[in-house]
């Protein structure tokens, strides 16, 4: 019985262990080119940020964003983070008359990721 309590302890470890590993290879924001997740993606890590110029594909094409718990997308109607901002903490399969086609740059930013 001792054997098979210390057996349970050393697996509960292990797959605790290896599930926030794979948890942290994902990434913590993600844009896509259409609505409802479709189309390509944009993938950002914790911290990462871009910026598009006039021209570049990703320049004014965001339509939905997918967001990890505990981290937030600030997104920016131009580039260098300027302009007007909108913070997204959650999916959004679209992202509203305004903002739709409308992100130049953005930053993810997570709290304990």
């Amino acid at each position: 019985m001792k054997r098979l309590a210390i057996l349970a302890a050393v697996a509960s470890v292990i797959f605790v262990d290896s599930a926030s590993a794979q948890y942290n290879d994902q990434p913590a924001c993600v844009m896509f080119e259409h609505v409802n997740f479709r189309g390509r993606s944009i993938e950002m890590q914790a911290d990462d940020s871009v910026s598009f110029r006039g021209g570049q594909f990703w320049n004014d094409r965001v339509s939905s964003v997918f967001v990890r718990r505990g981290c937030s997308l600030i997104a920016y109607e131009d580039a260098r983070m300027g302009g007007r901002s909108i913070e997204i903490r959650r999916r959004a399969r679209q992202l509203g008359d305004y903002w739709n086609d409308r992100i130049s740059s953005a930053e993810c930013v997570c709290d304990g990721y």
